[in-house]
């Protein structure tokens, strides 16, 4: 047996041998191949022979039968960054495309931009119809970042120019800048998307003003499904995210707490929202007499408070009244112009629609949604005071 054993070993390494050698072969032609086949990309799109845009805006011309669109794309002179702006008019969205790519050298290369400002008025109609394109084209950047303006959209870019380089930069910074704050949603192409087609669901975009001969981001625009209907100031906008459980790192108001005249700053507190708890819920489902309560309970950082009196107890507990009784005001308010705009951005149909489908199929909820009585209810109560007592 010992012998057989020693002659059948090296056969064995052999036949081991070559197979890693058949093996070998194998992935050296499979590797040719490959090089062959994958040489190449059958759409390539190359750069150098693009302009590539960064910025655009859109708006209905006066008459309100055409397009027109704005676009800013960034060039280089002498290693300088530059802007050159073209505007076109057309029927649809595509047709301006080609408009604008008639005012430009090499290709009208869209893919990369990073903004799109929508008028106001443009706003007001059904934004879908003008947003397909980018939706149906696979090069668009669905991640871009989407606000609308008073007013027309196109001179807003025009502004810029004049005053700014990077454009894009300076209109995506401020929008960030906002969401770090609380004071406009987190939204771009694609998170907007899928709530447009929700019947049980709304949502708000930034909305730019230009104000003293600046533009400023001054709060939101609120849709009723896909058309612009109303408006938030950036502090009914944060109290509306922070209801909606879409608070940022920070969440900072101002409201009045002594009587006297408005100048006198002494009047006057500052403070951030600290890991709020929001309770929405309803409280009665009949059809025709619908109420809802809506409870923020919060823990506050005061930022800043001239009177300095923030060791007394007294004083924290009458500041704590004050203050729970000034921002259930504002939410009142704030419902109302949202009831108002008839902009489920609570998502309320969308929780009917989950958890009570028979309610639901009973209700036209357009019109049973601003018949809705809410009992808002807000408490916030002082635990930081800075670093002075």
């Amino acid at each position: 047996m010992l012998y057989s054993h020693r002659l059948a070993a090296p056969l064995f390494h052999q036949e081991k041998r070559k197979g890693c050698v058949e093996l070998k072969k194998f992935l050296v032609v499979l590797l040719i191949l490959s090089q062959v086949i994958l040489s190449g990309c059958w759409d390539q799109r190359l750069l150098k022979r693009s302009r590539l845009v960064y910025s655009s805006a859109f708006d209905l011309t006066e008459d309100k039968e055409k397009i027109r669109g704005t676009a800013v794309i960034r060039d280089f002179k002498e290693g300088v960054p530059t802007n050159l702006e073209v505007s076109g008019t057309g029927h649809t969205i595509r047709d301006v495309r080609i408009h604008l790519d008639k005012k430009v050298s090499d290709n009208f290369e869209p893919s990369k931009n990073r903004v799109f400002l929508l008028g106001e008025s443009l706003a007001k109609e059904d934004i879908y119809d003008f947003l397909d394109i980018f939706y149906r084209d696979p090069n668009s950047s669905i991640s871009s970042k989407i606000a609308i303006t008073r007013g027309d959209a196109g001179p807003y870019l025009m502004h810029l120019i004049e005053n700014n380089v990077l454009i894009s930069e300076y209109i995506i910074e401020s929008i960030s800048s906002a969401e770090s704050v609380t004071e406009v949603p987190k939204a771009n192409l694609q998170t907007i998307c899928t709530i447009m087609f929700d019947e049980g669901r709304d949502f708000m975009l930034p909305m730019f003003e230009y104000k003293n001969d600046e533009i400023v981001l001054n709060g939101t625009a609120l849709f009723d499904e896909r058309r612009m209907t109303g408006e938030l100031d950036y502090s009914q906008s944060a109290l509306m995210l922070i209801m909606m459980k879409q608070k940022s790192k920070v969440a900072r108001f101002v409201t009045k707490v002594n009587s006297g005249k408005e100048p006198n700053i002494q009047n006057y507190i500052t403070f951030n929202i600290v890991k709020p708890k929001v309770k929405v819920e309803f409280s009665s489902l009949e059809p025709g007499n619908i109420h809802v309560n809506l409870s923020l309970k919060s823990n506050i950082n005061v930022v800043e408070y001239p009177p300095n009196r923030l060791f007394d107890q007294k004083e924290l507990d009458h500041l704590n009244d004050v203050i729970s009784k000034n921002m259930t005001k504002r939410l009142e308010e704030t419902i109302e112009k949202v009831q108002d705009a008839n902009s489920d951005v609570l998502g309320l149909g969308r929780e009917l629609i989950a958890f009570h489908p028979e309610v639901w199929k009973e209700l036209n909820w357009k019109e049973e949604y601003q018949r809705i009585t809410f009992h808002p209810k807000v408490e916030l109560h002082i635990v930081g005071t800075g670093i002075i007592n």
